[in-house]
């Protein structure tokens, strides 16, 4: 199990979205409450890694909408 602090939390690219990883748990530990782990760390989303067996707890990283200003 992994859990990371704010300051050194990963980030992941899945499917081409940068994710920020929140955790990292074993299946076996959470598989019956994948949804209120998610809610604990604040996440967006968890993906199931059956290869490796654990769950990635992560946050969307949006793309800033922005407008340059002249002068």
């Amino acid at each position: 199990m992994k859990i990371f602090a704010n300051r050194f939390q990963p980030i992941q690219y899945i499917n081409k979205t940068p994710y920020l990883i929140h955790a990292i748990i074993e299946i076996p530990k959470i598989e019956h409450i994948v949804t209120d782990v998610k809610k604990y760390f604040g996440c967006d989303i968890a993906f199931k890694n059956d290869r490796e067996g654990v769950y990635y707890f992560c946050e969307e990283i949006k793309e800033v909408e922005f407008e340059e200003i002249s002068e």
